[in-house]
This record gives C-alpha cells, sequence and structure tokens, in this order.
C-alpha cells in the first residue's frame, strides 16, 4: 500500500466512518520516514513515541469531542493487559497499512499478534490463487499451527485440513504411471518445501503417528513405520524381528496408523494409491518371505498388504487339498471374514475387471460344499426303488453338477487371468465329482435300469410327469381348452435341472414373480431331435423310414419353421429367444397377440457344448443362458403383459472337465447291421438285438413313440465315440441328462404382489451401548431376518464418527447368514479411534451405511470419554 493509497483510506476512515480517533501501528516502521506525507483531513498525527500516555490522555480530552487524531506507533500492537492506552481504543479505530496486516484482514484473522507469523510466510501468499483457496478454510481465531495445516492443505490440494487427508493427496502425487516412485519429483511436496512448511509437516506427522522422523527418505521412512504397524496391530502373535524395529511404538497415537490405513483403502478415489503404496512397501520389506512361515490364523485380521491374501487363499487351499477328512468351519469363518475385507473388495489397475481374490475365495467355498456333501454321502448311494433315487436327487444330489459347474466358472476366471492358484484343487475337486460322484452314481442309477423290471422297460415313474406328456398336461387340457391367457413356453437346448433350479432361485428373488419347478422324465435316447419333438402337440410320434428324424402326425419336425407350423394347429407359433427379445415392446405385443401358445426357442448350451472346438466354455455358456432366460421371463412378464412362462429343455447333458481315456470308452466287437443314427452316447436302429456291456431299450416305451426304434445306451458316463468333443455328452440315462427341469413362472398379484416384495435383512445392534470409555471399541450385531430368496444379504460399512468426518477405522460386515438360529446370525466389529482429543460432553455417533450406495442405515448417538490412552 502507498502513500496515496493510505491517505484515501485514512481519509476514507475519518471522514465516512466518522471515526474520531484512528491507532497505527507500524511495527516493520514501514512507513516513517513517509509521515510527512501523509494526510488525513482535520485529523492530528501524534507519534506514540514521542508523546507519554498520560500527556496524550490528557490533551485528547482536553480538545473535546470534535477533535481528529491520528495516533502513529512504531511498534506492534501491545496485548490489551500492557495497553496504557487500551481504554480508548475501545471507542477508536485500528489502522494496519504494512502488508502482513492487510493478509490478515483478507483473512478474517483476529488475533493481531499473528502479524509477525504471516510476515514469514509471505513467500506462501504471493500466489493469488493459494490465497483464495486459504480463505475458505480460515477461521477468525487461528492460530500459528492451524494457520499451517491449512497451508499445507492448499498445497496438497487436500479434501480438508486434516493429516490424514493431507498425507493421501501428498502420496498420490508420487503414484505416477501406475505406480509409486517416492524418488520422483512431486510439486505438492516441492512447495511445501521451498514455502519453508516442511518442518510443520514432520510437527503434524509426529502428533499424528507418535514419532519423529529425521532422514533424507523421511517419506518413505514414515510409510515404512505406518504399515508395519499397521500389520502388527491387526497380526495376533508378536512381529517378525525383520519388521520389529519399523514398528511404532511408546505412545497412543500408534493405532492412528491403523485408523489412517483403514480410512485410505475405504477412500473412494485414494483407495487405488493405497494398493500403489502397499505394493512397493512389500516389495521393499520382502514381504513374501516374512509371511512363508507364519501361521494362518494369525493372519486372517490383517489386509496391510497384497501378499497376505495370497498367502491365505495358497494356504486355505493345500488345508482343503490334504485334509479332506477334517471339518472346515473354521476355514469357511475366516472365509467369510476376508471377502468383507479390503482386498477382496478393491479396484486394481490394469486388466483385473473380477476381483480375482474374491473369485479364489469363493471357488474355496464352493469346493468345500462339494468336499461336505461328499462326506455325507461318503458311504455312496442306496436307495430301495428308482423314484427314490430320482426324488433324492432332485432334492439334494444336484447340488453336486451345481458345485462343480460353479467351481469350474470361478477356477476358468482365475486361470484365464493367469493365475495358477486353483489348478492342484481343480484336480481334487475333479476327482471328487469324476471318479467319485459319477461314478457311484452310476452304478446304483444302472441298477435300477436294466432286468426285466428295469426303468428301461418301464420308463415311468409314480408322481413324475414325463416329458412325452408336456404338452397334453401343462398346456392343451389348462391353456388351448380354456379362455386362460396365452402361455409362454421357453425350450433351452440342455438346460439340465441343476440350471434350472437357479433360475427358480433367481426368478424368486425378483419383485411380483414366482417360479416353481418340478422335474419331468426325459425321453430316451435323449438328443434334440427326440426331445423337441416330444414338446410339441401331437397324436403319434414316430420315425421317419430308416432314421431317426422323429415325425409328429407324419410332419417333419427337424426345423424351427417345422415347428412353428405344427403349433399352427393348436393356435400357436413359434420364434427364437434372440429374435423375440431384439424386439420393441409394441412389435413384441403385434406379434404375440394372435396366438395363445408361444413356444421360444433358445440354443445356447448345446451350441456351445456340442462342438469340440468349443466344449471347454460349457460352463461359461450355461452362465450365459441362465441370465439370458431369467432376462427374457422379465421381458416377457414386463413388456409382452405375459402372466405365465414356462422354462424347460429337449434333454440335460454331461461335463467332465478331465480328458477321457479308453476306458470311458465302450467297444462293441459286433455291429448290428440295422443301426439308422450312430452318436457318441446311442445308437438306434430296428432289432438291434441286446448286449451286456449296453443298456438296450426302445422308444415305445422310453419316448412314447408309435412305431418301434431300439436303442443302445452305453453304461455310466462312457461314450461309443468322441466325435464332436469328449467333454460335453448327452443322449444316455444319466439322471443329468434325463432329469428334465420344468420352471412354471407366474406373475403374483393382490396380496401375493406385496408378499413378493424384495428386502434386505434387518440388522440391529445388541446391548445399549451409550459411551466409549476405551480406544478400541467392541461393538456386537444380530442380524435380524435369515436370508432367503426374497430376503437379501446386507452389507454395511460401520465406522464412528463426528457428524459425517470419519474419526474411526471404518470396517465392512456382510450379514448373509441363512441359519434359522439367532446365535448364528450374530457379528462383532472393533472400531480403533483415532487418536485425538475427544469432548465428553459432545455427542458423536455409530454410523451404518449401506456399502452400495453409502446411504445410511441406522446412526446410533454416543459419548466418548477416554480418561487415559489406552490402546487395548
Amino acid at each position: 500500500m502507498d502513500v496515496k493509497q493510505i491517505n484515501q483510506k485514512l481519509t476514507r476512515i475519518f471522514k465516512e466512518e466518522k471515526k474520531r480517533i484512528v491507532f497505527w501501528y507500524d511495527s516493520e516502521k514501514e512507513f516513517e520516514e513517509s509521515l510527512s506525507s501523509i494526510h488525513a483531513g482535520e485529523a492530528t498525527l501524534l507519534r506514540l513515541d514521542e508523546t507519554g500516555a498520560l500527556d496524550l490522555k490528557i490533551q485528547i480530552e482536553a480538545q473535546g469531542n470534535n477533535s481528529k487524531y491520528l495516533l502513529y506507533a512504531p511498534w506492534y500492537e501491545p496485548e490489551p493487559e500492557k495497553d496504557w492506552l487500551f481504554d480508548i481504543k475501545l471507542y477508536s479505530y485500528t489502522f494496519h497499512a504494512d502488508k502482513a496486516s492487510i493478509l490478515m484482514g483478507e483473512l478474517g484473522l483476529e488475533n493481531q499478534s499473528l502479524r509477525p507469523f504471516i510476515k514469514a510466510r509471505k513467500a506462501f501468499f504471493k500466489n493469488q490463487d493459494r490465497l483464495d483457496r486459504l480463505k475458505k478454510w480460515i477461521a477468525p481465531d487461528d492460530r500459528e499451527d492451524d494457520i499451517d495445516l491449512k497451508m499445507i492443505t492448499v498445497l496438497a490440494r487436500a479434501e480438508q485440513p486434516d493429516p490424514f487427508a493431507i498425507l493421501m493427496k501428498i502420496l498420490e502425487s508420487f503414484c505416477k504411471s501406475g505406480s509409486f516412485i517416492p524418488d520422483e519429483e512431486s510439486k505438492p511436496w516441492k512447495d511445501i518445501e521451498t514455502l519453508g512448511l516442511a518442518t510443520s509437516f514432520w510437527t503434524f506427522m509426529a502428533k499424528t503417528f507418535g514419532c519423529v522422523i529425521e532422514s533424507s527418505q523421511a517419506l518413505s521412512d514414515l510409510l515404512i513405520k505406518i504399515f508395519v504397524t499397521d500389520f502388527s496391530n491387526q497380526y495376533k502373535k508378536d512381529l517378525p524381528l525383520s519388521l520389529e524395529h519399523f514398528r511404532l511404538t511408546g505412545s497412543s497415537k500408534t493405532m492412528n496408523a491403523s485408523v489412517f490405513i483403514s480410512q485410505w483403502q475405504t477412500h473412494t478415489i485414494h483407495c487405488k494409491n493405497f494398493n500403489r503404496v502397499s505394493k512397493c512397501f512389500a516389495q521393499k520389506l520382502n514381504m513374501d518371505e516374512i509371511l512363508a512361515p507364519l501361521q494362518i490364523e494369525d493372519l486372517v485380521d490383517v489386509m496391510t498388504f497384497e501378499n497376505v491374501e495370497r498367502r491365505i487363499i495358497s494356504s486355505f487351499r493345500d488345508q482343503i487339498i490334504n485334509d479332506t477328512e477334517k471339518e472346515f468351519s473354521v476355514i469357511q469363518d475366516a472365509v467369510k471374514k476376508r471377502l468383507d475385507g479390503y482386498w477382496t473388495n478393491a479396484t486394481f489397475d490394469g486388466d483385473m475387471k473380477d476381483n480375482l481374490y474374491k473369485t479364489a475365495y469363493q471357488a474355496l467355498i464352493t469346493s468345500i460344499n462339494l468336499l461336505e456333501l461328499r462326506k455325507k454321502y461318503d458311504a455312496g448311494f442306496s436307495y430301495k426303488s428308482a423314484v427314490d433315487m430320482f426324488n433324492a436327487y432332485t432334492g439334494e444330489l444336484f447340488c453336486f453338477d451345481q458345485y462343480y459347474r460353479h467351481f469350474n466358472e470361478l477356477a476358468d476366471t482365475t486361470e484365464q487371468a493367469g493365475w495358477d492358484i486353483l489348478k492342484q484343487l481343480r484336480l481334487s475337486v475333479e476327482e471328487c465329482y469324476s471318479n467319485w460322484f459319477m461314478d457311484k452314481l452310476s452304478l446304483c442309477w444302472g441298477d435300477f435300469l436294466e432286468s426285466d423290471q428295469g426303468l428301461l422297460q418301464h420308463w415311468h415313474l409314480p408322481n413324475i410327469r414325463n416329458q412325452y406328456n408336456f404338452f397334453k398336461d401343462k398346456i392343451k387340457s389348462d391353456y388351448v381348452k380354456s379362455d386362460r391367457k396365452r402361455i409362454f413356453v421357453i425350450i433351452s437346448d440342455a438346460l439340465r435341472y441343476e440350471a434350472g433350479k437357479e433360475i427358480t432361485d433367481r426368478i424368486n428373488g425378483k419383485y411380483r414373480l414366482k417360479a416353481q419347478i418340478e422335474p419331468m422324465l426325459g425321453i430316451l435316447p435323449s438328443y434334440t431331435a427326440l426331445g423337441m419333438a416330444c414338446l410339441l402337440p401331437y397324436k403319434t410320434l414316430s420315425f421317419k423310414e430308416g432314421s431317426a428324424t422323429p415325425l409328429i402326425d407324419g410332419k417333419p419336425t427337424g426345423s424351427f419353421e417345422q415347428r412353428a407350423a405344427i403349433l399352427e394347429g393348436v393356435e400357436g407359433t413359434a420364434v427364437k429367444a434372440s429374435d423375440l427379445s431384439a424386439m420393441s415392446k409394441d412389435k413384441g405385443r403385434e406379434f404375440v397377440k394372435p396366438h395363445k401358445v408361444i413356444y421360444i426357442y433358445h440354443d445356447q448350451i448345446d451350441a456351445v457344448g456340442d462342438k469340440a472346438v468349443s466344449e471347454d466354455k460349457t460352463f461359461e455358456a450355461v452362465r450365459t443362458a441362465i441370465d439370458e432366460l431369467t432376462a427374457l421371463v422379465g421381458f416377457i412378464i414386463n413388456s409382452l403383459n405375459g402372466t405365465h412362462v414356462m422354462i424347460t429343455a429337449d434333454h440335460g447333458f454331461i461335463y467332465q472337465d478331465k480328458k477321457p481315456d479308453n476306458l470311458d470308452k465302450s467297444m462293441l466287437e459286433i455291429e448290428s447291421q440295422g443301426i439308422v443314427k450312430k452318436h457318441k452316447r446311442f445308437f438306434m436302429g430296428k432289432d438291434l438285438g441286446t448286449s451286456d456291456k449296453v443298456f438296450s431299450g426302445n422308444t415305445r416305451q422310453t419316448a412314447h413313440t408309435d412305431t418301434d426304434m431300439t436303442f443302445w445306451l452305453p453304461k455310466g458316463t462312457n461314450r461309443f465315440n468322441f466325435v464332436g468333443g469328449a467333454k460335453f455328452f448327452h443322449g444316455g440315462a444319466m439322471l443329468q441328462e434325463i432329469v428334465i427341469p420344468l420352471v412354471t413362472v407366474s406373475e403374483m398379484k393382490g396380496i401375493h404382489k406385496e408378499k413378493s416384495q424384495i428386502s434386505k435383512v434387518g440388522v440391529s445392534m445388541l446391548g445399549s451401548m451409550k459411551k466409549i470409555v476405551t480406544n478400541i471399541p467392541r461393538f456386537e450385531f444380530i442380524q435380524t431376518d435369515a436370508v432367503s430368496n426374497r430376503m437379501k444379504p446386507r452389507m454395511l460399512k460401520i465406522s464412528l464418527r463426528d457428524g459425517n468426518e470419519l474419526i474411526s477405522s471404518e470396517e465392512t460386515i456382510t450379514f448373509d447368514s441363512s441359519s434359522s438360529s439367532m446365535d448364528d446370525r450374530k457379528k462383532s466389529v472393533k472400531l480403533p479411534l483415532k487418536s485425538v482429543p475427544f469432548d465428553n460432553k459432545k455427542e458423536y455417533a455409530l454410523v451404518l451405511r449401506n456399502a452400495e450406495d453409502e446411504t445410511e442405515y441406522e446412526r446410533l448417538p454416543l459419548m466418548i470419554d477416554i480418561a487415559f490412552a489406552n490402546d487395548f
């Protein structure tokens, strides 16, 4: 501010603001030589260093209220208790012309003693953008430390003036090209050092984490101590000696390391940087070697390093492989904890689209489910009748197929990403499924197929619908002969029962939809042409002369168009699933309007599995089919006004990941001249005769044909040849091939519609904690509802907060128990508090937020009254 500006401002103060007495403190004596040029209208200029306080008071009082004075002092404004003129100052105006005072005025700072501090930070204020950004943080009563913290916040561009937020942002500046490079130049860090704020930064870090860093590699030294201390806080035993000297000790502030790590991991923006920094220090510490001898049970709470996740998964995998007789409940509990942890929910750089740690853990759980189911039937399978075994399969044994498929899906995902971690476990799963379950199942089921009284001679089971009666029983009587609304029938080629069960469960988890599944006894041989034909309306089912091509009332059924023509006779039509899904709502409604029966043909599984080049993707095709069929049902009901939908199949399938050998091949010494169709799972022809090496039958019994057609089936899971693929096959009499799913979906209305509401389980805190008296409080919760189709799991982020500011770690807990026992639905969480002063008269809160969208589920008020530092 120059002399002209000073004169203008003083004139305005005296005239416009009508001040009579103005004090001017010029501590740096910047304007002492210019006093002769200072003109403030009629005001008298007096120097306080030349006029005593008592004389000044007498002079002012003698002149009366009409006199005006500019009182100049070449020193700092004194504290009130030392100011002899304080009584006059109470009704006067204090003027400052130095840069520091002007800045204080701009910032709204009230404490004039801060001027020397502001002057010492003058380099910071040379940049107008920095000054403008600082203004939003400054409070009138801020002191030196407050202002330094906020200046560093501005330089780091942190979200708030908090050591945690500042450190996260500074570390972001060292994360370039997807890696943490501490030796790289960082503009925020360079500015902090250049502008003289580095000492203050380290003071804040010392106050926050309880450590003093004195090193040229200060930032790296601080971080390595934070990471090791967090590891130590979660590890259940004493630290390995190679890490011990890095651990922060001797202060209650050391728990801040874990609170900082937790808040860093849960930060929506900075969590990726955490991954990079953690990886850097894991390599620096050689964590893989350190972790190798440690006991897994001591590591289950540690979320510091990604290496821990790999170590735990590898160990659990080995335990599952080598200890198949042990109880796996400890592993299951630990896996649930890890699935709620950071690394299984983190987003990674690069090509990892799925979180492979989560995928691997899910594979472990699925393998345990499979092995536990095997234990239940370890003695093999024994049933009194074929219907008992059929019902056992549809009741529980199908889970072997489902677990096997799920595991292979998950293992495929990890292997396609280049991970070999599940390859050894895959061999154990294959041994359980292919060499135990399928063998035992085929032996037991085979006993019910053979002999004169066997199922092949009398292809009926009590209370089980035959597939060839589908149209007569489910469509004709209920729809074609009545005034009921139209029926949609989706036929998915090779959709087996376990996949149909999964579709049923998924649909039952949707609002206003209800699905029921029943099994049908499929036809033999179980191949597409015959399976598709028997689902159509017909009076006679026969074969074209000299072939295995089915005819419906003498008409061919092999093509989509031929089946559509047959359906026209019952006011029906046919459409491909892909074509229907591609229609708009209006076009779709126009298409179905003239018809009472709409057959929708879907081909995903068989199209992929029944080819040698793509059979390895069979389970991927099943997943796609489940997704597409569920979506198709939604489209029919929501867009086409459909109220009844059925999903079924022509046949099932068997898939075994192991490569077949000659033992899986049925060799026939004599080949009949009457064969009209050869397939890897059946031969068909006229008068084939019998052989003790095969199952033999007649389609008159197994497919309700009006003409005789005999067939041979290899026993068990054997094949006659491996043409067209060797792992995926169908056509035989195994339960996976001939148990046909029939899923009936209807729209719920009225009171039933309300019951179909989809909700998430409730969660309540046990007890009534009103006050926290320890640095690491523990809270216990209970899941008030059991998980079911319509009652979904709830994932909560749980933390302690001051308003919305985090004051503790934030932990994620999934409440997903389907147990009816309340004890099984209890979960607890520890929330280490940030080591800062808490007001024991202030209300804080335990906050529960839904993890998927951060909406608040519950906020429970409580007080914090920690009498003394206590980390335990």
